[in-house]
């Protein structure tokens, strides 16, 4: 699982295999080290809700995606089509989150 942080934007992209966990309930699990300073940690989970949902501390976050977009994604594979959700925020500007299946790696897949 790769997780990138851009201003207002959360991306994540994923491989088949992790898709697959998702969908079984395997939460994905992550970290990020920042120096001493302090490490991120973050899980990803999929969940029988329609919307997609951020939840926890900047430390150690969580983020819930529908199952049913995850279905649909998987269906639809390879495809630079992921899927992107709009969760509005406190007083500030929503927060995007794109959610992506790595396209080379379902092309390799095929292939093989």
């Amino acid at each position: 699982m790769r997780v990138q942080l851009e201003d207002d934007t959360v991306r994540v992209r994923i491989d088949e295999d992790e898709l697959t966990e998702l969908l079984q309930d395997v939460a994905l699990l992550g970290s990020t080290s920042f120096g001493m300073a302090f490490t991120m940690r973050y899980a990803i989970d999929a969940t029988d809700a329609d919307a997609c949902t951020l939840s926890g501390t900047a430390h150690e976050w969580r983020m819930e995606v529908p199952r049913g977009a995850l279905r649909e994604l998987q269906a639809k594979l390879p495809s630079k089509d992921g899927l992107t959700f709009d969760i509005p925020g406190r007083d500030t500007v929503a927060t995007t989150v794109r959610f992506d299946v790595d396209v080379k790696d379902s092309l390799r897949r095929r292939r093989a």
